[in-house]
């Protein structure tokens, strides 16, 4: 039995505090040796907890007790990445502009000084990221910018590792590949933190597990019997709600069209690096299409060709909404019929307005997008909103919620715009299980109701909406 005097990390203050975030300690539980799960649904506490053990240890009257060889702590989230360049790009679509990106730094540049090293080459081999040199920060795929970031973390053998969502962005084989790489960090004697929204996602090697719920910390579980009676209950309550989802406001710019999207010999790369070649894909209207591929196939890269955000589409044949790409069509025309979400437009969109707000502006055309919100505007969103199941975040800031809130909260400007085709890249990244469940059920009613075509993107099967019913898979070029 695992006593609390053997804690690396005792909670010793009954509140902790990391922003605007206050967390209830009465458990005075803490962090034991080995690998922890710390598990909690969409803006429960986790990462303001992960916070505090990294960078909160003194501030906001918490106390923390660390025992003497704990000194070195690194926290990874996915947002650490703009930390490495320097660079700010304001907008998700910049991130293709050349004039926008002269001055972005190269993977090999950044981390020049660690390239050589024998755990960057260790853990590059074990992630296969050892060809991304040659590429643009800000042009890699969620997957790989995961992968970098633990990698960087890992060659710096911290004592105790926080990762927030570690797994979000990794295919399966890159998601067995870092279990292996945390199991030998683990033997060699580094503590792990997971921040976990989702059950699933706690790896059997797993010594503890701490529940959030409300922002109240829980006491550790560490028997082996009680993990897996954890692990076992279920999260999301049978949700058998009928969902009317509210009339679409938007016109039809293409509801005669019969091709949304094709491609014809296509390819695409990076400076003297082809990511895909010889593709060809036609999505006609109405289908609904699962597109997959392991990371650094050119998913994302395939995407921002099909969303008008890639300058590469000019040197392909696309045809968008019966239109060959680069005919004098308004690219504006072509993203007002688009609702398009994925991991880096997350990771580059900023903002200090509402939740609200937010929404309103996902379901408007590109250039009215920041007119004032009218009445009949902010009631559709409040449906939208009880539908998802966001109405207590209304009047929340963007910026302060988590980023599985902020997650959420884009999806519903996507939805609430009900697109003639909408594009969904790992919309699931980072939600607990009842919105997982929530959206994908929404995605099914919308295509259904609307006639919507549709583009999804997962790693996994299961996160896959029922109304998919056609597969387009990208191989990777070695």
């Amino acid at each position: 039995m695992i006593e609390r005097r053997d804690f690396i990390i005792a909670f010793e203050s009954d509140r902790l505090g990391y922003g605007k975030v206050v967390l209830d300690n009465s458990s005075k539980g803490g962090i034991y040796r080995g690998v922890t799960a710390v598990v909690g649904r969409n803006g429960s506490g986790k990462s303001t907890l992960g916070n505090i053990i990294a960078k909160g240890r003194y501030a906001y009257g918490n106390r923390l007790d660390f025992k003497d060889n704990i000194s070195s702590v690194k926290m990874l989230t996915f947002t650490d990445i703009h930390s490495f360049t320097g660079i700010d790009v304001q907008y998700y679509h910049q991130r293709m502009e050349a004039t926008a990106n002269d001055y972005v730094p190269t993977v090999g540049e950044i981390f020049s000084e660690k390239l050589d090293s024998p755990l960057w080459r260790k853990y590059s081999e074990v992630f296969r990221l050892n060809d991304i040199n040659y590429k643009k920060i800000n042009y890699l795929s969620s997957g790989e910018l995961r992968k970098l970031l633990i990698i960087n973390a890992l060659c710096d053998n911290p004592d105790l590792l926080i990762l927030d969502n570690p797994y979000i962005g990794l295919d399966v084989k890159a998601r067995n590949d870092f279990d292996d790489a945390m199991k030998l960090m683990r033997d060699g004697g580094i503590s792990i933190v997971f921040l976990l929204c989702d059950h699933e996602e706690v790896p059997d090697y797993v010594d503890s597990i701490i529940e959030m719920n409300d922002c109240r910390i829980g006491y550790p579980i560490t028997e082996k019997d009680d993990i897996s009676c954890f692990l076992q209950r279920s999260c999301v309550d049978s949700d058998s709600r009928v969902f009317i989802l509210p009339d679409r406001t938007t016109s039809l710019l293409h509801g005669d069209c019969n091709i949304v999207f094709s491609i014809r010999d296509g390819h695409a790369g990076y400076g003297d690096k082809t990511v895909f070649e010889n593709f060809n894909w036609t999505v006609k209207r109405g289908e609904r299409w699962a597109l997959r591929g392991h990371n650094g196939s050119g998913k994302s890269l395939l995407l921002s060709m099909v969303c008008a955000d890639n300058p590469q589409g000019y040197s392909n044949d696309i045809t968008l909404f019966d239109r060959k790409r680069g005919s004098g069509e308004s690219i504006w025309e072509i993203k007002d019929a688009i609702g398009y979400i994925c991991p880096e437009m997350q990771l580059y969109f900023k903002s200090n307005d509402s939740v609200e707000e937010i929404i309103i502006q996902g379901m408007r055309n590109s250039l009215d997008r920041y007119r004032k919100s009218t009445t009949e505007e902010r009631e559709i969103v409040g449906e939208w909103m009880k539908i998802l199941e966001i109405g207590h975040l209304r009047d929340r800031k963007f910026s302060d919620l988590s980023s599985g809130e902020q997650r959420i909260v884009l999806l519903a400007g996507a939805l609430a715009k009900q697109p003639e085709l909408l594009v969904l890249d790992e919309p699931l990244h980072g939600l607990d299980r009842n919105y997982k469940n929530i959206v994908t059920r929404v995605i099914s009613k919308l295509v259904e109701q609307n006639g919507s075509t549709l583009i999804y993107v997962s790693h996994y099967s299961k996160e896959i909406p029922e109304c998919v019913n056609k597969v387009k898979d990208i191989v990777r070029r070695i």
